[in-house]
């Protein structure tokens, strides 16, 4: 349970740095500042939370079932309609950590999640 919450919590410090990218007053400013956040900044900070990943049977986060971690990442990293208005670029910076990468991919396969993103209602949240 607390791998699982360590993981989550980190999801928290990606979006903090991503809204400070993007609440740049100046244009040009926050363009290169949100670039910079998928080009470098989530790449990288990625690449430290997959270090955090306990050893175990994959292909999910922590253990041999599907967790919270692992719709918390899914959902900021690769849903459709998740927390990025720039998924293609959310989704390269996670193509360098395989457990990551792994696990994205799975809980992309599950049934029940997919048929809730196609039905679920559109809203700002």
């Amino acid at each position: 349970a607390a791998q699982i919450d360590q993981l989550c919590e980190t999801i928290i410090d990606f979006k903090a740095a991503y809204n400070k990218a993007k609440g740049a007053s100046d244009a040009a400013e926050k363009e290169a500042a949100v670039n910079k956040y998928f080009a470098e900044d989530l790449a990288a900070s990625l690449a430290l939370a997959e270090k955090s990943i306990p050893a175990g049977p994959g292909p999910f986060l922590v253990g041999s079932k599907v967790s919270y971690a692992d719709l918390v990442f899914y959902m900021f990293l690769a849903s459709p309609g998740g927390f990025h208005d720039n998924a293609e670029g959310a989704k390269a910076a996670f193509q360098g950590c395989p457990k990551i990468k792994a696990a994205m991919e799975a809980v992309d396969k599950i049934p029940e999640l997919q048929e809730w993103i196609t039905t679920r209602k559109e809203t700002m949240f």
